[in-house]
């Protein structure tokens, strides 16, 4: 496989084209990278023929096959084989011992999960149990889609306007960190981003960058209107009320 000259692109090996690996394809294609599509069966590999680079009908465990489809030069491997554990274990042993750099496995089960991470894999995901987390949250927190969730804890970020009781005055008169328990990473006004300045006031059309639980994000957000946020519907749906206090943005 040449993918030189394709300095922006990344080669993506997707094994198992069922709704999940299918859509992972259409959207790794649409954002411009090279990927490879590869199923046991001929319906899902023909029906993603003319969106991806290579879409293969092959034995997902023949090393021999995959190493011809591609597999080896990949930079980032992604199992999502889900139900059939034996292949989905096999596969994932043969793309890691082929030394691809990221191999991402699709567990069904706990059980199923731990033995893909005793092969090799790199990173186990459970897309099933993961989107149901994320619409909790959502429901829960009708405003949590309009921030982002950092990684290996419960913090978010994102960013807000000044509240009423923020106007004309400074972080320090505040004592913002206090009481607001949240913490500012940056500050956006005059058309320019800025580090904090503890001794600016605030004023109207500043934008706020905070950092910090969900909890605490979520009673600062509870003065917020977010009825220009994403997740504006759900709010309205699930009767979760806001006062119109300030606007995130």
């Amino acid at each position: 496989m040449d993918v030189k000259g394709e300095k922006k692109k990344r080669s993506f090996l997707v094994i198992g084209l069922g709704r999940f690996g299918a859509a992972l394809c259409e959207k790794l294609a649409e954002r411009g990278q090279y990927v490879i599509g590869i199923d046991s069966l001929p319906q899902p590999v023909n029906e993603l023929a003319d969106r991806i680079a290579v879409a293969a009908q092959l034995d997902v465990t023949d090393e021999s096959a995959l190493r011809k489809a591609g597999a080896a030069e990949a930079d980032v491997a992604v199992v999502t084989i889900g139900e059939a554990v034996e292949k989905s274990i096999l596969c994932t042993s043969i793309l890691v011992e082929m030394g691809i750099p990221l191999v991402i496995a699709r567990a069904a089960n706990c059980l199923h999960a731990k033995v893909l991470e005793r092969v090799g894999a790199h990173s186990v995901i459970f897309p099933e149990r993961d989107m149901g987390f994320s619409i909790g949250e959502k429901l829960v927190y009708p405003w949590y889609s309009a921030f982002t969730h950092i990684g290996g804890g419960d913090f978010l970020l994102g960013r807000i306007r000044p509240l009423p009781d923020m106007l004309g005055k400074d972080m320090a008169q505040l004592k913002f960190s206090q009481k607001y328990k949240v913490i500012v990473i940056l500050m956006e006004y005059g058309g320019a981003q800025h580090t904090p300045d503890a001794a600016r006031p605030f004023e109207k059309d500043d934008k706020i960058w905070v950092l910090g639980h969900t909890a605490d994000i979520g009673r600062l957000v509870a003065e917020c209107d977010i009825a220009d946020m994403p997740g504006a519907e759900e709010a309205k749906l699930s009767g979760v009320e806001h006062s119109a206090r300030g606007r995130l943005y």
